[in-house]
């Protein structure tokens, strides 16, 4: 058996377990678990592609489909989102009631988000957004959260960690409505419509041409929101010029009484101001202003710091001064922020009690949010076991391909003990070369696995 693992005589000096034959079955075998494995039960956690952004906007493009109003992401909501997302991690359950008695509420009504209506779906080990969004519609109860008309506001977590032994993808997605006021069918906000009256005189009938969308004056935190309009006595097929501060951006054409422009997603951030003209035609309408505001509060990351006192951690950074509502989440402990000053924020957080996950989330008046994960900055020395223990609750197929390596580096340190025991180390410089680089390779290309990304 030792011939195996120990450089002898009888093998030659070259253990059974090193020889190019066996490097290629570690090989075969490696590739094996992790692409095939699916097929004798050993699962493998694919990256995921699954984010908040996706998910609210799926939500979004389903309900205005129906005809319904678009949820506004709402800092409070996902900050209840994220502290749910946590708890599950920490307690270990996949419910929306905790073994503790937690319930969605409390965690809607921590952050002091005091709805009338509110509801939650939970999703985890999906690949996608697209793929969570089909399941939650292919469910009665939770497409009828998705598309429920008591709803105005939106929040979602997305979060990576092990649940129930199994390292997986956990998505909290929460609504509310903080009034009695039901949500019904979009409708264009009323505009002064003198300018797109049809007149009829001894003259004959004047074309025009007039926007409907965005509203005069209006703030909006969507970039991709498409200009609207109506013209009157246009017959037949027209296009319509739309000019942003009298540089024409784009066109569309039309064959009806309405028209509708698509940017492409790509309005820039400020004031915009907008006419549409009936191309070729000496019909313009009156401009239209409004303003683009789609950028969340922005926390400065080089100024980020923290440093350890007896009790608490003491955090501090820079924020834009444009934030109306920052807190902290601290695994399923929320921390609101208050301060005078606006830009340089200095928060205390407790060292007992420290959650997994920290994040700062910040909103404006608009409701644009942002989430910056700091738990890097909180790393002490018990982090280096976070490898270790993600290694013991990995899928079996990790753990096969952890096995191999270890035992590689293994028999490669007792090999080159046993020839530099016997002087006769440079006789194997070349060949530990070559073994040496392809464990590093391989090393690398395992281990990389174990520091996944959240979304």
């Amino acid at each position: 058996m030792k011939n195996f693992f120990i450089p002898t005589q009888k093998n030659r000096y070259k253990p059974y377990l090193l020889r190019k034959v066996a490097l290629v079955a570690y090989s075969f075998i490696i590739v094996f678990v992790n692409s095939f494995g699916g097929i004798f039960g050993i699962t493998k956690v694919e990256a995921s592609t699954i984010s908040t952004a996706n998910i609210i906007s799926l939500t979004n493009q389903e309900r205005t489909a129906s005809g319904l109003n678009s949820l506004n992401e709402n800092s409070q909501l996902d900050a209840a989102a994220l502290a749910k997302a946590n708890n599950m991690f920490e307690q270990q359950y996949w419910d929306h009631f905790g073994p503790n008695g937690e319930t969605p509420w409390q965690f809607i009504r921590a952050e002091g988000y005091n709805y009338v209506y509110a509801g939650e779906n939970l999703a985890k080990g999906f690949q996608t957004a697209e793929g969570v969004h089909e399941a939650w519609m292919a469910s009665p109860t939770h497409a009828a959260n998705i598309m429920s008309g008591n709803y105005k506001d939106i929040g979602v977590a997305v979060v990576q960690g092990v649940l129930l032994g199994k390292q997986t993808t956990l998505v909290v997605q929460m609504f509310g409505n903080l009034t009695t006021q039901v949500a019904g069918a979009s409708t264009t906000e009323g505009t002064e419509s003198s300018s797109g009256t049809v007149v009829g005189n001894e003259q004959g009938e004047i074309k025009s041409i007039r926007i409907t969308s965005p509203v005069q004056s209006s703030i909006s935190t969507d970039p991709s929101i498409n200009v609207q309009g109506e013209t009157a006595n246009v017959s037949g097929e027209y296009t319509v010029e739309i000019s942003d501060k009298s540089m024409v951006v784009g066109e569309t054409a039309s064959t009806g009484n309405s028209w509708e422009y698509d940017k492409n997603g790509d309005w820039a951030e400020g004031e915009h101001v907008l006419k549409a003209q009936v191309k070729g035609e000496n019909v313009v309408s009156p401009e239209i202003s409004f303003t683009m505001d789609s950028t969340a509060p922005l926390v400065n990351i080089s100024s980020i710091a923290v440093s350890k006192g007896e009790d608490s951690y003491i955090l501090t950074f820079k924020i834009d001064n444009t934030w109306t509502d920052l807190r902290i989440v601290n695994g399923a402990d929320t921390i609101t922020v208050t301060s005078e000053d606006k830009e340089n924020i200095t928060v205390e957080i407790p060292i007992k009690g420290l959650g997994t996950k920290i994040v700062i989330m910040a909103s404006d008046v608009l409701g644009n949010v942002s989430q910056t994960d700091i738990t890097e900055y909180f790393k002490t020395d018990s982090g280096k076991s976070n490898i270790i223990l993600s290694i013991f609750n990995a899928n079996l197929g990790d753990q096969i391909s952890v096995g191999i390596v270890i035992l590689i580096f293994v028999l490669l340190c007792v090999e080159i003990f046993v020839y530099w025991r016997k002087g006769k180390l440079k006789e194997i410089v070349g060949d530990l070369f070559t073994v040496g680089a392809w464990w590093l390779i391989l090393t690398v290309a395992i281990f990389n696995g174990f520091t996944g990304l959240i979304n």
